[in-house]
């Protein structure tokens, strides 16, 4: 379904919410004439409030198919490139939300080979309901629309000029003064390890784990794009970041850090949580982050939209294959080369993990993507589906030591940080929202 045919959609579910809000208000208004004129039995009062509920539920059920197609917008998985992890979560406040979040990979036509670059973006809508999903799905429509309009093949893309075009095609629609959108917009170059950004709006900065275990906060900064500011030509300038090996980047929205327990702010505990548990891959961090954050609002995450993405380009072994029809021998034969090797042999959950993948490769009807790490402190395989709706729940039914950070209930500290001892007992287990993605992974000792 293309952004404005959903645009469409949107509006007209907008338009019937809002005539059944009013219907609502007129029913429970003559609710109240009736009931203080005592002019009508229980009976009829009981019709009117009866009415008044199935007009509310119809709103509901509006609410939930508006929420199924804000969902759609949102991309149905994320590019990856192979010697990197991403993942990511998003949860809205309300039924829909204003945060949206995109990675995927440039495409420079015939020039494609001597590049190999993606384009990040993340963005957040001030308000939530239909309004501000209306808002987002202009401003991602604008980011595909310089894409087809405003760039070549081979062209060197400027996030700073992809912030002015957005900008300035917001001034143009006239857009209420109260609105603001703030956003981020990376190109991550794989042959340079750059990672080149402008950005408006954020107050919080996007962490950077690096290979000697420190972290960096990156203050993104910079004004938003609003009508009551006009448009900033120039102002939010391109600003470079290193992505070396063992790097990963956490960004988020305000949804996550701002949020408060009375006592402090996420921002300030999630801090501590990157310190100890940094030697996590992006998959099984994003769910600890996830679990401890919701502990930390005691289940209550308030009233922003809840978005978050790793970015992760781990040191160590990768390998990735496509299982297909014309390749399994070859590629099944590399896989097993690479869990045969004796460095992991001691564990106690390794034969699990080798009779889990083993079974999938013999399994011909089933195409897979696999891609595997080897750091020498975890060993961890991500399981994609190319061709099965059905998830991975058949695996996790069948080996119940499998063990799910997202699900565990976390301990905490006297400080209030997190207390999870990963060790070589267990055998972890973590999957995307939609079930088509799963990860396994092997913890060589406690940490």
């Amino acid at each position: 379904m293309n952004l404005s045919l959903m645009l469409l959609l949107l509006f007209l579910m907008t338009a019937l919410i809002i005539v059944l809000a009013v219907k609502i208000m007129i029913s429970k208004k003559d609710f109240r004439k009736l009931e203080s004129r005592g002019e009508i039995k229980n009976l009829k009062l009981k019709e009117q409030q009866n009415k008044i509920n199935e007009l509310e539920a119809d709103i509901k059920s509006k609410l939930k198919k508006a929420r199924n197609i804000h969902r759609r917008m949102l991309p149905d998985k994320l590019a990856e490139p192979d010697d990197y992890f991403i993942s990511d979560y998003y949860q809205p406040a309300e039924y829909i939300g204003g945060d949206y979040y995109n990675f995927f990979k440039i495409d420079h036509g015939a020039l494609d080979s001597f590049f190999d670059q993606y384009l990040l973006y993340f963005f957040d809508v001030s308000g939530h309901g239909i309004d501000s999903t209306l808002l987002s799905i202009f401003v991602n429509d604008s980011i595909e629309n310089y894409f087809k309009l405003r760039h070549s093949p081979g062209e060197k893309i400027s996030t700073s000029k992809l912030m002015n075009y957005i900008d300035q095609r917001y001034q143009n629609e006239g857009f209420p003064d109260d609105y603001l959108v703030c956003l981020f917009i990376a190109v991550l170059d794989t042959k340079k390890s750059t990672l080149n950004y402008s950005s408006g709006g954020f107050q919080y900065p996007i962490y950077k784990l690096d290979q000697e275990d420190r972290i960096e906060e990156i203050n993104i900064g910079g004004l938003p794009i609003s009508a009551a500011l006009g448009a900033l030509k120039d102002s939010r300038r391109e600003q470079t970041v290193n992505f070396e090996k063992n790097n990963t980047l956490i960004l988020s929205t305000d949804g996550l850090l701002e949020q408060s327990n009375g006592d402090q702010q996420y921002f300030q505990q999630l801090q501590g949580l990157l310190k100890k548990y940094k030697f996590l891959p992006a998959p099984f961090l994003k769910d600890l982050i996830r679990s401890d954050f919701y502990k930390f609002t005691n289940d209550n995450p308030g009233k922003d939209d809840l978005t978050f993405l790793l970015m992760e380009r781990p040191a160590g072994e990768i390998i990735n294959c496509i299982l297909d029809q014309e390749n399994i021998n070859l590629e099944a034969a590399e896989i097993k080369e690479f869990l045969n090797q004796n460095l992991w042999s001691d564990h106690l959950h390794f034969q699990t993990l080798k009779e889990i993948i083993t079974n999938l490769l013999e399994n011909s009807e089933l195409e897979l993507k696999i891609k595997a790490l080897n750091n020498q402190q975890l060993l961890m395989f991500s399981l994609e589906h190319l061709n099965d709706k059905n998830g991975w729940d058949s695996i996790l039914n069948s080996y119940p030591d499998l063990i799910s950070i997202a699900e565990k209930d976390l301990n905490r500290s006297q400080n209030g940080e997190a207390e999870i001892l990963f060790n070589d007992q267990e055998i972890y287990f973590s999957h995307t929202a939609s079930n088509s993605r799963m990860y396994l992974m092997l913890v060589k000792e406690e940490t």
